[in-house]
């Protein structure tokens, strides 16, 4: 099978990174590899639409007119793929106690924590940071005994942490398939027992006490309320995926809720939060 690799040099990077690879998921490209002036997508040939790609291209320009962006595409076969992806997958360690790699990385005895994740680029492999800040968060949370969301879940490794931390009940959801099937697998291989589940926050049915949500500012505004409705009171709320200069909105919203903050974080721009429920 072929892919399709499409290389996107973008200014200002760190605002609209992120945002057009999302975009560009809705047109049927699976995963993205950063670079230092852009970032990698891919997209299986027989999904690839060059006249989408364009439309998506000439609409995401429109609305942010002060985006410079340029594209170069070319063909890769799927052996190459695998092997250039395997290559560039560096392992990742937070703070000397977490340690998450693929499965041709040797694990580190040293550390507490060892996560074994399929290096298959859906979000969450703990490179992007808030995904490792998040874990940092974790690194001195208490979870054993608790129940824990794991909301916009990606490979599932927050989730499998908290599972290896104690939690007694997991529960990780992704509305995106691919990422849903390898959250399936990674938590296979880590023989975790974890409940996963593909769709949105309209499939939240339970109360937990510490509710992990890593996904993007928009998403989080619009589901606050749902998140505040399935948080014990004293529960923990983990907020990433957004700037540093998204965090006073976002308060704005969550403290409608109940929530106050406790901690905040930031790792090349890149926030996350700490609240708790009133």
């Amino acid at each position: 099978m072929k892919y399709i690799e499409i290389e996107f040099s973008i200014k200002p990077l760190e605002m609209y990174s992120e945002i057009l690879q999302s975009d560009l998921c809705d047109i049927g490209f699976e995963s993205f590899q950063d670079t230092n002036k852009g970032f990698l997508a891919y997209c299986q040939e027989g999904l690839y639409s060059e006249k989408e790609l364009n439309l998506l291209i000439e609409r995401f320009i429109g609305f942010n007119p002060d985006v410079e962006l340029s594209t170069n595409k070319k063909e890769i076969e799927q052996q190459d793929w695998n092997a250039e992806w395997e290559k560039s997958y560096p392992a990742v360690l937070i703070n000397n106690y977490c340690y998450v790699h693929a499965h041709f990385h040797s694990p580190l005895e040293e550390v507490e924590f060892n996560i074994e994740i399929s290096p298959k680029m859906s979000f969450g492999t703990a490179h992007h940071p808030t995904t490792f800040q998040i874990i940092e968060l974790l690194q001195n949370e208490n979870v054993e005994g608790k129940n824990l969301m794991d909301m916009g879940s990606g490979t599932g490794v927050l989730a499998i942490l908290a599972k290896m931390k104690g939690a007694a009940y997991v529960e990780a959801i992704d509305n995106d398939e691919w990422a849903y099937k390898n959250a399936l697998e990674n938590v296979q291989t880590n023989q975790s027992d974890i409940v996963v589940r593909y769709g949105d926050s309209s499939l939240l049915d339970g109360e937990y006490d510490v509710f992990i949500a890593n996904i993007n500012r928009n998403i989080l505004l619009q589901d606050m309320q749902k998140y505040s409705k399935h948080i014990k009171n004293g529960g923990v709320l983990f907020l990433s995926g957004f700037y540093v200069e998204d965090i006073p909105i976002l308060m704005e919203e969550a403290s409608k809720y109940g929530f106050s903050l406790d901690r905040q974080i930031s790792k090349d721009n890149w926030a996350a939060l700490r609240l708790i429920k009133k």
